[in-house]
């Protein structure tokens, strides 16, 4: 490869505007125009503009004439202009329309996303579609009528090679791979020579370009001993950075009790008022408690315009609690309602966690108590229904730092991201400050990034901490839809940032987060918001144009061998029969016979003549024997083409809507002998047989209607049926797109965990729509993938 083409390769995908001179075939050619076109082999119907804009709720369709690069497996680079759903194609490597067969129902009375449709088809085989016709239920005089009718035509079919499909033949056991690779960098990568090579030497030479020593303003590096202190000398207070060996007090208070900070609100006056109450109060109480030093986050903190330095102060001040001897919490008054107050706020939680001692002091002007973190709980930390003893993060925080109760890594980043999240965050200035607040009770650090989102922070804190592969558990879950989910087209930023806050409680699948068991690994976080890079994994392409030709090997029984005799005999005995008759027959018509033998003649005599009809009379029952085997030419047909089956071709095939098992396997096979069943536990939709784990077909599919009505659906999404022609199931699931892969990322409860995806161009990204369980065979089954960029948020937004 050359030096030029392998840093394009670096550099990932890019994008370009199209020729201005085909603008004008492609308005003709509008993506969303509704209408009919054929394709690839296939009628289909695009999208409509009208409609997908009332989908999506006010995001228009953009008539963008980008053209979007797309770098395959190989390193081929192609260009394609943007318009309706995509997906990877197996067998080329790049990026294609998405067909997607409906049912009738689906394609009659709910109009398609922004993806293109085509009718819901089988490919069964042409002598096996007019054998079921003729063996159709009904009238018996039609039914032997329709069996004479088609017999010729059967024999014709089986008489080309093609037509014995009922043979079996060697196939792939493994499913359709999903040819994918993202060449992006990580933003955040797991290991430092996966980082851009550019981002690493930047981040080497910032703290000699800002001539700050990198110890000083790195909020990795831990503090031993605070960096400032205010401390009592000679009779008077001094900030001093001189600390060692000094016991202090750390002070906790909150703004909306003593507003320090000049705000809209907040006059300069006001504030620094505020200010010197809060210092003299300081000074009392840490004199009381016997010691001469205290720190206070306005006096020991830097100045907010040595950014790094004040950033890495606050990030830091767990350190300084940790130290030191006492912690005092200042308050107006002691009441409930203050303490209440005090402990809404998120830094203060921390505050007391960390504190050295078990007691933390509280004061007020006139009075001093001391309160223990378990008595905490009640006193001061609101967490909620006190009756649900399930979700009570401050508390099981609290029994944890105090030697009751030990959690693990798993439990103590979600329990603690939980309390946090449940706090006030009125006085962080980054979206990922909770990420920094909560690495306070964590080993290890991370360095501060201020064009981090909240995701990307908590997953940079979590990689770089032993939280047990939290990242690759969350990946798997299936977390129901949140309140403020309900609406997922107009959410604000805020609302997105919940991927994490759902993880101390079970899934959709009743799993907790410790229950997966991870098969894959985060290689990094990536540039976009909520979104990752993995690797490991396993990918499965799902088909969605077509059923196709099943591929499979039935048992070999006796029924069968008498259907396969019965079809080789009758071209046989029919053969035969008008070989004799044609052959005879004509030579009785032009022979002369004698009475007497004549052995000088060359007329036969009378035995010839027996002879002869014998014959002919022989292949009369012959040509009798093959048309009465012809008429059983149908079930034969049935019979060889069904049986047990021992084992199919994997696919996974999709489609929108539901329909009834029986039509689905008649569609699919080309007739019904139950082969097709019901997964018992893949998706919450399943429902089972109360004696033995086995699916049943809910009633809501089989007789639909207003005794059995739909269940429902979060706003936006759709029903599918997946159909995994390996293990011969069906599963129904709900999502907003339909998903082209199934990304196998993890196993729980003796089933796998699959993340479905549907793909976006113009980022060569995996969107994640829903979770389903699969059988642990096909884990062997699938193939390996290496780095897939895979979007765990929704990506409704990315329209035209």
């Amino acid at each position: 490869m050359s030096a030029e083409k392998h840093q394009q390769a670096l550099v990932g995908p890019t994008k370009r505007k199209g020729n201005p001179k085909w603008a004008f075939w492609r308005r003709n050619k509008d993506p969303y125009s509704g209408k009919r076109y054929f394709d690839a082999g296939y009628w289909y119907r695009r999208p409509q503009r009208e409609y997908i804009e009332k989908e999506f709720q006010g995001f228009p369709i953009a008539d963008d004439e980008t053209e979007y690069s797309h770098r395959d497996i190989y390193g081929r680079v192609s260009t394609q202009k943007k318009d309706v759903l995509q997906y990877i194609s197996p067998t080329e490597s790049t990026p294609r329309p998405l067909l997607v067969q409906a049912t009738p129902e689906v394609m009659k009375n709910q109009p398609a996303g922004d993806w293109r449709r085509v009718k819901l088809d089988g490919k069964v085989p042409t002598v096996l579609k007019i054998s079921e016709w003729a063996l159709t239920e009904g009238n018996f005089c039609l039914r032997w009528l329709r069996i004479i009718l088609v017999v010729p035509a059967i024999i014709i079919l089986l008489s080309l090679p093609l037509s014995k499909a009922w043979e079996d033949t060697e196939f792939d056991d493994s499913y359709t791979e999903f040819p994918n690779y993202t060449w992006d960098y990580p933003k955040h990568a797991r290991n430092r020579l996966d980082c851009r090579p550019s981002n690493e030497r930047n981040a080497e030479n910032a703290s000699v370009n800002s001539g700050t020593r990198s110890s000083d303003v790195s909020t990795k590096i831990r503090l031993l001993r605070p960096r400032l202190l205010v401390v009592l000398r000679n009779d008077k207070w001094e900030l001093t950075s001189d600390t060692s060996r000094i016991p202090y007090a750390f002070i906790s208070f909150t703004a909306s009790h003593f507003p320090f900070r000049p705000s809209k609100t907040v006059s300069v006056e006001k504030a620094i008022s505020a200010q010197n109450t809060l210092e003299e109060f300081a000074q009392r109480k840490t004199l009381e408690a016997g010691l001469e030093a205290y720190w206070i986050d306005f006096r020991c903190c830097a100045p907010n315009e040595e950014k790094d330095l004040h950033t890495a102060d606050v990030h830091r001040m767990c350190d300084v609690i940790r130290s030191a001897d006492h912690v005092l919490v200042l308050l107006p008054e002691l009441s409930r309602q203050r303490k209440l107050e005090w402990g809404a706020r998120m830094w203060t939680l921390p505050e007391a966690l960390l504190a050295r001692k078990q007691e933390i002091v509280f004061c007020s002007p006139t009075e001093t108590t001391t309160i223990s973190k378990l008595a905490m709980a009640d006193q001061v930390w609101d967490d909620g229904d006190p009756s649900d003893g399930d979700h009570q993060p401050t508390r099981v925080l609290a029994e944890h730092y105090s030697g009751v109760l030990a959690l693990g890594r798993l439990e103590l980043f979600t329990i603690g991201l939980e309390a946090l999240a449940n706090r006030s965050q009125n006085g962080t200035f980054y979206p990922g400050d909770i990420a920094y607040a909560l690495m306070g009770l964590l080993h290890n650090r991370i360095q501060h990034d201020q064009s981090d989102s909240l995701f990307q922070s908590l997953a940079k804190l979590s990689l770089a901490n032993d939280s047990d592969r939290l990242i690759e558990r969350m990946v798997c879950m299936f977390p129901p839809p949140s309140p403020m989910a309900q609406n997922p087209y107009n959410r604000s930023h805020q609302e997105q940032q919940n991927l994490f806050l759902t993880l101390t409680a079970p899934d959709q699948y009743h799993t907790q987060l410790w229950d997966i068991e991870p098969l894959c690994q985060v290689a990094g976080v990536a540039v976009q918001d909520q979104t990752l890079i993995l690797d490991s994994c396993r990918g499965v392409s799902i088909r969605w144009k077509a059923f196709p030709q099943m591929k499979y090997k039935r048992s070999y029984g006796f029924r069968k061998l008498i259907a396969e005799i019965v079809l080789r005999s009758g071209a046989f005995w029919s053969g035969l029969g008008l070989g004799l008759i044609i052959k005879y027959a004509w030579d009785f018509n032009n022979k002369t016979y004698s009475e007497e033998p004549n052995f000088g003649a060359n007329f036969p005599n009378t035995d010839d003549w027996s002879t002869d009809v014998g014959l002919i009379f022989l292949g009369v029952v012959a040509v009798i024997f093959a048309f009465l085997l012809s008429l059983g030419a149908p079930a034969a047909v049935r019979r060889l083409y069904g049986g047990r089956v021992m084992q199919s071709a994997p696919w996974l095939v999709g489609f929108e809507g539901v329909m009834p098992a029986k039509d689905l396997e008649t569609l699919v096979f080309g007739n019904c002998e139950g082969r097709l069943t019901y997964d018992p536990s893949s998706t919450p939709f399943c429902e089972r047989d109360p004696e033995e784990r086995i699916g049943v077909e809910p009633l809501w599919i089989s007789s639909p209607g207003e005794k059995y009505p739909r269940p429902a659906l979060p706003q936006g999404h759709r029903l599918f049926t997946l159909v995994d022609t390996g293990s011969l199931t069906i599963s129904v699931f709900s999502a907003r797109r339909p998903p082209s892969v199934a990304l196998v990322c993890g196993r729980e409860g003796g089933m796998l965990r699959a993340v479905l995806c549907h793909y976006e161009r113009s980022d060569n990204c995996l969107y994640k729509e829903t979770v389903v369980r699969m059988d642990s065979v096909t884990l062997n089954q699938a193939k390996g993938l290496s780095w897939v960029k895979v979007g765990l948020g929704d990506n409704w937004g990315r329209l035209g």
